[in-house]
C-alpha cells in the first residue's frame, strides 16, 4: 500500500514550491518518490549525471529519509540528489558519530534510483541494513535551494530549529507486512 505525505516547511513564508513524498513497504524494500511542484521555478534542480556516491549533497536541493526502529538506536540517513547523486549513512545514535562527512554505508542498499523531471524514486534493500524483519520509523526531509537560501521541509519540526536527526519527527511507521495502519501513523503526520 502506498501512502502519501506532504513535507512541511520549517519556515513560515509563504512559498511557491512544496514536496510530496508516496512511501511504500514491500517485503524486504522501501520504495520512496519525492516529487517537486515548483511552478515558478525557484528552486535550483542541478542537471542530471551518472549515479554516484558523494558527500555533502544537502548542501544544495537535496531529498531525505531517516530510517530507523524502536528497538535500536542506530539509524539511517539516504540521500538523494536531482544529479542522481546519493550516499547513505549510519550513525550509532543521535548525531553520532559526528564526523563530517559522516559514516557511510558499505553495504549495497541502494536498488534502483531514478530521477524524471521534477522527481526522484529510490528503492532500497532493508535486509542489508538489517531492518528487514522488524517495524522501522522513518522520516521524510527535504532541502532546498533557492537562488537565496535553503529552505527545509520535513513531515513535521519538533524543536525550534530544523533538525532532521531528531527521532521526534520521524513519525511515520512501516510494519514488516508492507502495511501502513492508519494507527501506526503518529496524528501530527496525518495528510492535511
Amino acid at each position: 500500500m502506498t501512502n502519501t505525505y506532504q513535507l512541511v516547511p520549517f519556515s513560515a513564508e509563504p512559498m511557491s514550491y512544496s514536496v510530496q513524498v508516496k512511501v511504500e513497504r514491500l517485503q524486504n524494500k522501501l520504495v520512496f518518490t519525492f516529487e517537486l511542484t515548483d511552478p515558478k521555478n525557484e528552486i535550483v534542480w542541478p542537471q542530471e549525471n551518472e549515479i554516484k556516491r558523494q558527500d555533502y549533497l544537502w548542501e544544495s536541493t537535496c531529498f531525505e529519509a531517516f530510517i530507523g526502529s524502536n528497538d535500536q538506536a542506530n539509524y539511517f540517513e539516504l540521500n538523494l540528489s536531482p544529479t542522481r547523486a546519493w550516499n547513505l549513512y549510519r550513525f550509532t545514535n543521535y548525531r553520532t558519530p559526528n564526523d563530517m562527512p559522516p559514516l557511510a554505508v558499505n553495504e549495497p542498499a541502494l536498488i534502483t534510483f531514478e530521477v524524471k523531471d521534477r522527481s526522484l524514486s529510490a528503492e532500497i534493500d532493508l535486509t542489508s541494513l538489517k531492518l528487514a524483519d522488524i517495524e522501522i520509523k522513518l522520516g521524510l526531509t527535504a532541502v532546498l535551494k533557492t537562488t537565496k537560501t535553503l529552505h527545509y521541509f520535513a513531515i513535521q519540526h519538533p524543536v525550534p530549529h530544523a533538525d532532521f536527526h531528531d527521532s521526534m519527527g520521524w513519525t511515520i511507521r512501516l510494519l514488516p507486512d508492507a502495511q501502513i495502519p492508519e494507527s501506526n501513523v503518529d496524528k501530527k503526520a496525518e495528510n492535511p
